[in-house]
């Protein structure tokens, strides 16, 4: 339904499609009559699949048209039988022209689920659907152990003739995308399991909590996937300055179907995405977030989770008060610009004069270059600015300094870059 999709209650579905004898039927969760619906060949290699780390086809390009060798009858219809439990949804599809490849999922428990890809000719090749199902494997497996385990029979990607919409457990996905971006549209709508398929966000009002947050869990398996063979550019935030300056921005809290056609991508997608990353990246620390994140993903797996159910949980298990984070990226079109306006020799030691001059407040990691060549980080918490925008950081050391640096490892979308230095000459490079 427009922008905001859809948003259900859980339940458990059992389901049957009939079709011609001649199509192949995938839907959300277990196939449950394979001995009714395919051959005693293709029982044998769907039985095979299961057992498999690489993709084994079910169906070869060569194979399509013959359904002798792969369908169990030769005429009237064949009904297909699947079920899923703490569902949303259901989707299903079928055909007679699909090539249809599948592997085993491994899952943290040691149990195991079945990632399997339909694709006809036409998306054939090493370079486009051929690997799909080793994307999805590597995907399902990524976030099942870095986050909540995979909680259905089966992840199954659907060519179509649209760019991307997930469904439990089954994707359709761009029959002519390839490469990085078959990647990425394979794995961002598996993302999707998660977000919000386990945990059930409101997607009709906060997008953010849904797009957004698959957004974050798609850096870090993409970073993962085959030694980054195809990166995430997320942590780029600066490479977005022109959207946090632009005058028609819009807040992350604006409904969806309300927002501005242009901005949706922004205050669905990216924003929400690296507010998330630099919670984990420069505020909280990796160890702290992931400790909080994967509590709040298993305390409201299959419920329905309000902003400030996220907000609480957080803060709850992470130990701090963030509402100035909360307040500052999630609400409103506030933006980050922390400044470095001079050091200064004092008493053998040096004083880095500091401001913020943005509308949102930030802790200051900075990094010290010393004329040795040497360098050291040291990180300023956030309620430096609870009694302005200035302060003034006493640098203890016996070495001469050369250089000063805010936000070395450019994790901020920190709107002016001119005043990250001191000195600015040494940067100008």
């Amino acid at each position: 339904m427009g922008a905001g999709e859809f948003y259900l209650e859980y339940g458990n579905f059992d389901y049957k499609v009939t079709v011609p004898y001649d199509h192949i039927v995938v839907g959300s969760g277990k196939l449950m009559n394979p001995k009714e619906v395919l051959s005693k060949e293709l029982q044998n290699r769907y039985e095979k699949a299961q057992a498999s780390d690489e993709t084994v086809y079910l169906i070869s390009p060569e194979e399509i048209k013959n359904t002798e060798l792969t369908r169990p009858k030769q005429d009237g219809t064949v009904t297909w039988h699947f079920q899923i439990e703490n569902s949303r949804d259901v989707a299903f599809a079928t055909s007679r022209a699909f090539i249809w490849d599948a592997a085993k999922i491994n899952l943290p428990s040691g149990k195991t689920a079945l990632a399997q890809s339909v694709y006809p000719k036409e998306s054939d090749g090493v370079g486009a659907w051929t690997r799909s199902t080793e994307y999805s494997k590597a995907s399902i497996e990524h976030y099942s152990e870095m986050w909540y385990e995979f909680p259905y029979a089966s992840a199954t990607n659907v060519e179509a003739d649209i760019g991307g919409m997930e469904y439990p457990g089954l994707n359709f996905c761009s029959y002519n995308s390839k490469g990085a971006g078959l990647w990425g549209v394979t794995d961002h709508e598996f993302g999707h399991n998660w977000f919000p398929m386990i945990v059930g966000s409101n997607e009709r009002r906060y997008a953010w909590m849904d797009e957004g947050f698959n957004t974050f869990i798609n850096h870090y398996s993409s970073n993962a996937f085959n030694n980054g063979e195809f990166p995430s550019n997320l942590n780029e935030t600066r490479r977005y300055l022109n959207y946090f300056t632009n005058e028609a921005r819009e807040g992350i809290d604006t409904y969806p179907d309300v927002s501005n056609v242009g901005n949706l991508g922004m205050i669905a997608y990216n924003k929400p995405g690296m507010g998330l990353l630099m919670l984990r990246e420069y505020i909280l620390g990796p160890e702290r977030f992931d400790n909080a994140f994967k509590s709040y993903i298993n305390t409201w797996a299959y419920k329905h989770p309000l902003p400030q159910d996220f907000f609480n949980h957080i803060e709850n298990v992470a130990g701090e008060n963030l509402s100035w984070f909360w307040q500052g990226w999630f609400y409103g079109t506030g933006n980050i610009d922390l400044g470095i306006n001079g050091v200064i020799p004092y008493a053998g030691n040096y004083v880095a004069v500091l401001s913020n001059k943005g509308e949102i407040p930030m802790p200051v990691l900075i990094e010290i270059t010393f004329e040795n060549g040497t360098t050291e980080r040291q990180m300023l918490p956030v309620e430096i600015w609870q009694r302005g925008d200035t302060w003034n950081h006493l640098i203890k050391t016996t070495k001469v300094i050369k250089g000063v640096t805010i936000d070395p490892d450019k994790i901020l979308p920190d709107i002016n870059l001119g005043n990250d230095h001191w000195p600015q000459a040494l940067y100008q490079n």
